[in-house]
């Protein structure tokens, strides 16, 4: 999804913003679909996750602003082992780093030379990727609303935590259980979106991919 809230960089607004991606998100007030399609959204999620241990993908990422104007577009890839395991990089202009070690989560500014640190459960509390790596809390985390698309089913998430800096998160799935996406509406009403490609279900992924030791040099925050 800083860590000071997933996270708060000491760049312009428009970078603060875009990397919120990965913490922001979540919704307004949504129309009720009928529970059949809960229940359909619900399974491809749980189709998506049964047996699931390690996952990677590429990803393209766009911001637009609340007129729907694109201020930013990146391209990125992620990797992930249930339940508390990520790396989630984001390339160049925008290049950022989150790794979750399973104990500790860390945001890195290659740019900026800036590493912040926090345990991870602390870090992912009520953030998208809690999505991702803690999925047996969600509804401990998020109210639960659903949808369709074209692709299948779309589940819609509010925090229910009032100390989020997101107020809706939009996670689609295909009808065979595939993720394809996600899309966040942060506070000042900018939307991210996260369409994923080249996924694999249950790729070997090496222990050093959820490892990070900040490079000499780096300034490391822990808030």
């Amino acid at each position: 999804m800083g860590l000071q809230s997933i996270p708060q960089m000491v760049r312009p607004m428009t970078r603060k913003s875009f990397t919120r991606t990965l913490r922001a998100a979540l919704l307004g007030a949504i129309a009720f679909a009928p529970l059949s399609a809960l229940a359909d959204a619900r399974a491809a999620l749980d189709r998506f996750l049964k047996g699931l241990d390690t996952y990677s993908a590429e990803f393209t990422q766009t911001l637009t602003d609340e007129t729907g104007f694109l201020l930013q577009e990146a391209e990125g890839r992620l990797s992930m082992a249930l339940p508390d395991r990520l790396r989630w990089e984001l390339d160049a202009p925008f290049e950022q780093w989150i790794v979750a070690d399973g104990e500790h989560l860390w945001i890195y500014d290659p740019e900026l030379r800036q590493a912040t640190v926090r345990p991870v459960d602390t870090a992912l509390q009520a953030t998208p990727l809690a999505l991702l790596t803690q999925p047996h809390r969600l509804d401990e985390r998020f109210v639960v609303d659903e949808g369709t698309v074209a692709e299948g089913w779309r589940l819609v998430l509010r925090p229910r935590t009032r100390d989020a800096d997101f107020t809706r998160l939009e996670v689609d799935l295909g009808s065979d259980g595939d993720l394809l996406g996600l899309a966040f509406m942060d506070i000042f009403e900018q939307r991210t979106e996260i369409r994923l490609t080249e996924t694999r279900r249950k790729p070997p992924l090496a222990p050093t991919e959820f490892q990070f030791t900040p490079p000499p040099g780096t300034d490391v925050y822990r808030p």
